[in-house]
């Protein structure tokens, strides 16, 4: 039987369980509450997930709040970090941006960028808004880096894009699967994206 901290009293654990299981907790909290929103997934559906009691949870995380934090933290900046982000040259950046506003990112909530499937619920928990917004302008100065030239207009450039994508996919998942308008909207997302890329002037 699992303990509060999901432990099995009486054995002994590896020097790193605990970060494993904290590891666990996140890789599970933020797969359920992707697909289903903050106030769509309980602490205990959360714990069953990652296959521990729901007591793990709080000795891991003050709350439930705290575990959005915790996934905004890791998984906003872990984004920014994949082989797939905006790498520093343009071609990297327009790569990046056809892979975000495209058919596969829209229709992968579950292990997609967390800022079109919780952006909404961290607006409802001004606790997390301060980690939401430093770790959205990380993602925002590294697409500033890649599309280079003026620093101050690149940062503007990057915030209009960083937008558009965003908001691009957050339609187009509110739309139905396949359908000719969700197609479109990707597909003007897309090539408003590429056109402030490809204008230095732009914004």
């Amino acid at each position: 039987m699992l303990s509060i901290d999901g432990k099995v009293p009486g054995v002994r654990y590896p020097p790193d369980h605990t970060k494993k299981l904290r590891g666990a907790l996140l890789q599970a909290a933020v797969e359920q509450m992707k697909v289903n929103g903050f106030n769509g997934i309980g602490v205990d559906g959360i714990a069953s997930a990652a296959g521990v009691t729901s007591g793990a949870v709080y000795s891991n995380f003050t709350n439930k709040a705290g575990l959005l934090a915790a996934i905004i933290e890791t998984y906003l900046g872990q984004f920014s970090a994949r082989p797939d982000s905006p790498n520093d040259d343009i071609d990297g950046l327009k790569d990046f941006l056809a892979y975000y506003i495209g058919d596969t990112h829209a229709a992968d909530v579950e292990t997609g960028c967390v800022m079109p499937a919780l952006s909404a619920d961290v607006a409802r928990h001004p606790a997390v808004r301060e980690i939401y917004d430093r770790q959205a302008t990380v993602f925002a100065t590294r697409i500033a880096n890649a599309l280079g030239g003026d620093p101050q207009r690149a940062q503007q450039r990057a915030w209009s894009l960083v937008a558009l994508m965003v908001g691009a996919v957050t339609v187009s998942r509110a739309m139905v699967p396949g359908s000719h308008s969700q197609q479109q909207a990707l597909e003007a997302g897309l090539a408003a994206a590429i056109a402030i890329v490809d204008d230095p002037q732009s914004t």
